[in-house]
């Protein structure tokens, strides 16, 4: 098609008025509207369209393949002008018009969709934000809805990420820590996200939980603490927030309470409870640093006369136990190079001889023996902190010997769970629960032992191997 146009303007004398503009060009400026409200990058840069004088439209109209000559500006370049029409096929011989617009090329010789045209000429930066002002204007012309229930699962998923990607660590505070501030900081301003549905909460706590490389913290749920009674609140803390990804996840009843209860304790044993998992279930990671008396008693160290000072109401290495999706444990050593002393009413006895001849040597041996027999069932754990190489080397080796007392892995125990169909059939059918018994309290006879405190008689006294400089 052949257009014959003549065009020298100022800046507005090319347009023809509104009054005098033809009808068709009303569905431009429709079509243009659609193609700016589908994004907001899109939005942001101002479309506007006009009827060119340059056109005799006395002829024109009369041919089949009718076009308007347009002019596409934003008020800062010159427009472009070219000719758009309503696309057309032919079908057993009739010709069909649509609603569809298209405009013509010069550099490619033919018709193609606006929406290419547009792109483009006028081209978006999508690496540019957009700015608040120009978001609530696009949302306003959407008709102040959005429709987040018709979007695929992977873009809400990319929405949230991007929501979280933007949130930034919170300050530290010496207030009590309550709630769950290890999985709600991911999310920062952004937690509300949390309260939306169940799919939405859902999404985020995968997020969360498993982690993404295009997240701050990209490694999933991780906790890392320091000293018996920061985990300890820690663990608390999580194990009171149910995950809830799905409705009826919310125990209710005394019976659901109970399954909640069976479930909290014995994750691995009752899989199918899963339900009623709470945010502790869905550690990943542990970075976990204790004093020398919190370790001996985490690890539940008996050499000598320390089991007698044994308390129910610390937590020991069993915790992990309860956490089915930990993949690492990492466990840092006591500081060798800390304050030495015995405290005035600790639960246990003396540990430190006194300077010089206090041995932390012989103290992270208790203490990584006892680890490497504990952890021998984790996969991936790692203990560092040591005072040279030939104690870590000696923990490997441990490690090694331990690993190779099992008989079975824990992944073996739960495919074997899984082949069984969940495990042996019973006789009589038996609700899952907690049975309170009474339970035999061991008493220990109070042990006087000449161990406690170990005395450094090591080859190399350990206070020349920590400071050398000062011996």
């Amino acid at each position: 098609m052949r257009v014959n146009v003549n065009i020298s303007f100022t800046p507005n004398d090319w347009q023809v008025s509104p009054r005098e503009s033809h009808p068709f060009l009303q569905d431009v400026r429709t079509a243009v509207h659609k193609y700016r409200i589908t994004s907001a990058t899109r939005f942001s840069i101002p479309i506007e369209v006009a009827q060119s004088q340059s056109q005799h439209l006395e002829r024109s109209e009369k041919l089949a393949n009718f076009a308007l000559w347009v002019g596409f500006y934003n008020f800062s370049d010159r427009p472009v002008f070219t000719a758009c029409r309503l696309k057309s096929w032919y079908r057993k011989g009739t010709r069909r018009v649509t609603d569809e617009v298209e405009v013509y090329m010069k550099k490619i010789g033919r018709y193609i969709p606006l929406e290419s045209f547009l792109e483009k000429t006028f081209p978006t930066f999508s690496e540019i934000p957009v700015g608040d002002q120009v978001m609530f204007q696009w949302w306003k012309t959407n008709g102040e809805t959005f429709n987040w229930s018709g979007l695929p699962t992977e873009l809400k998923e990319r929405i949230i990420c991007f929501c979280m990607h933007q949130s930034h660590p919170r300050a530290l505070s010496r207030r009590p820590i309550k709630g769950a501030p290890e999985v709600t900081a991911q999310f920062g301003a952004w937690t509300p996200l949390l309260g939306v549905s169940h799919q939405v909460r859902a999404i985020c706590l995968r997020l969360c939980f498993v982690g993404s490389s295009d997240l701050q913290y990209g490694k999933g749920l991780c906790i890392d603490v320091k000293g018996h009674r920061a985990f300890k609140d820690c663990m608390r803390r999580l194990g009171k927030c149910f995950q809830m990804l799905e409705p009826g996840h919310l125990p209710s009843t005394d019976k659901t309470w109970q399954l909640a209860e069976t479930y909290n304790h014995y994750p691995r044993i009752y899989p199918h409870l899963s339900r009623y998992a709470t945010l502790r279930h869905a550690i990943r990671k542990i970075n976990l640093q204790l004093s020398f008396l919190d370790s001996m008693h985490f690890f539940k160290v008996t050499i000598g006369s320390f089991a007698q000072y044994f308390q129910q109401f610390r937590l020991d290495y069993g915790i992990f136990g309860q956490l089915p999706c930990l993949n690492e444990i990492r466990i840092q050593l006591p500081n060798a190079r800390g304050y030495l002393a015995d405290g005035p009413h600790q639960q246990g006895p003396r540990l430190f001889y006194g300077d010089p001849f206090n041995c932390p040597r012989i103290l992270h041996r208790i203490v990584y023996e006892k680890a490497a027999e504990a952890l021998a069932t984790y996969e991936n754990v790692t203990v560092y902190g040591f005072m040279d190489e030939v104690e870590k080397e000696s923990f490997c080796k441990l490690r090694d010997e331990e690993r190779k007392k099992m008989r079975f892995t824990v992944e073996e125990l739960e495919e074997l769970y899984r082949e069984d169909g969940g495990g042996v059939e019973l006789e009589q059918s038996i609700i899952p629960g907690v049975q309170e018994e009474e339970a035999e309290e061991l008493e220990w006879s109070i042990i006087q032992d000449a161990f406690w405190p170990p005395k450094c008689r090591c080859k190399v006294r350990c206070r020349k191997v920590l400071y050398p400089d000062t011996v």
